[in-house]
Formats: structure tokens, sequence, C-alpha cells
């Protein structure tokens, strides 16, 4: 996700119930002056449905753009086998 302007405290991943949502913290002051403000002055929050084997194993914010690193963990169950035939 391009973030350009915000910086690592301006941030925050949540996951929760299979949700991952990231909003912008950032706080800014409002003037009645400006007309225009880019992305990187506006509040927001994106959210994520993630399936239920998804994990999230870490987030990085480099160079104004974040990445989420997702990890998915398939259990035994449901692992393809091959079945001998008699």
């Amino acid at each position: 996700m391009a973030l350009a302007g915000f910086g690592k405290k301006d941030i925050e991943v949540e996951v929760a119930d299979n949700n991952l949502t990231i909003r912008s913290v950032k706080e800014n002051s409002e003037d009645d002056s400006t007309v225009y403000r880019g992305i990187s002055y506006r509040k927001f929050e994106r959210k994520f449905t993630l399936a239920d084997d998804i994990l999230v194993s870490g987030a990085k914010l480099e160079n104004g753009m974040l990445t989420i690193d997702l990890e998915r963990v398939v259990p035994e169950e449901k692992k393809p086998r091959l079945v001998t035939v008699k």
C-alpha cells in the first residue's frame, strides 16, 4: 500500500477476527485557508477480510510503501495426500 508522507508512528495495523485493518493516526490541523490536501494529510481506514488459514507475520514501512507479510498455514487434515489403490 502506498503511504507517502506517513511515518511508522502515523500508521496502525490491527488483526482481529480474520480482519486486517490499516488506519492512519496522524493528527492534522484544520486550516480554512487550505484548498487541497494530499493523502498524507487525510485520515483513512482500509479493511481486508482474511481467510481462516492466513496469518499476518509482520509489516514494514519503507520509502512510503507499507508491506504486510501474510503466511498461509494449511492444517494437516487439509493437505493433499495420496491414497493407495488396493
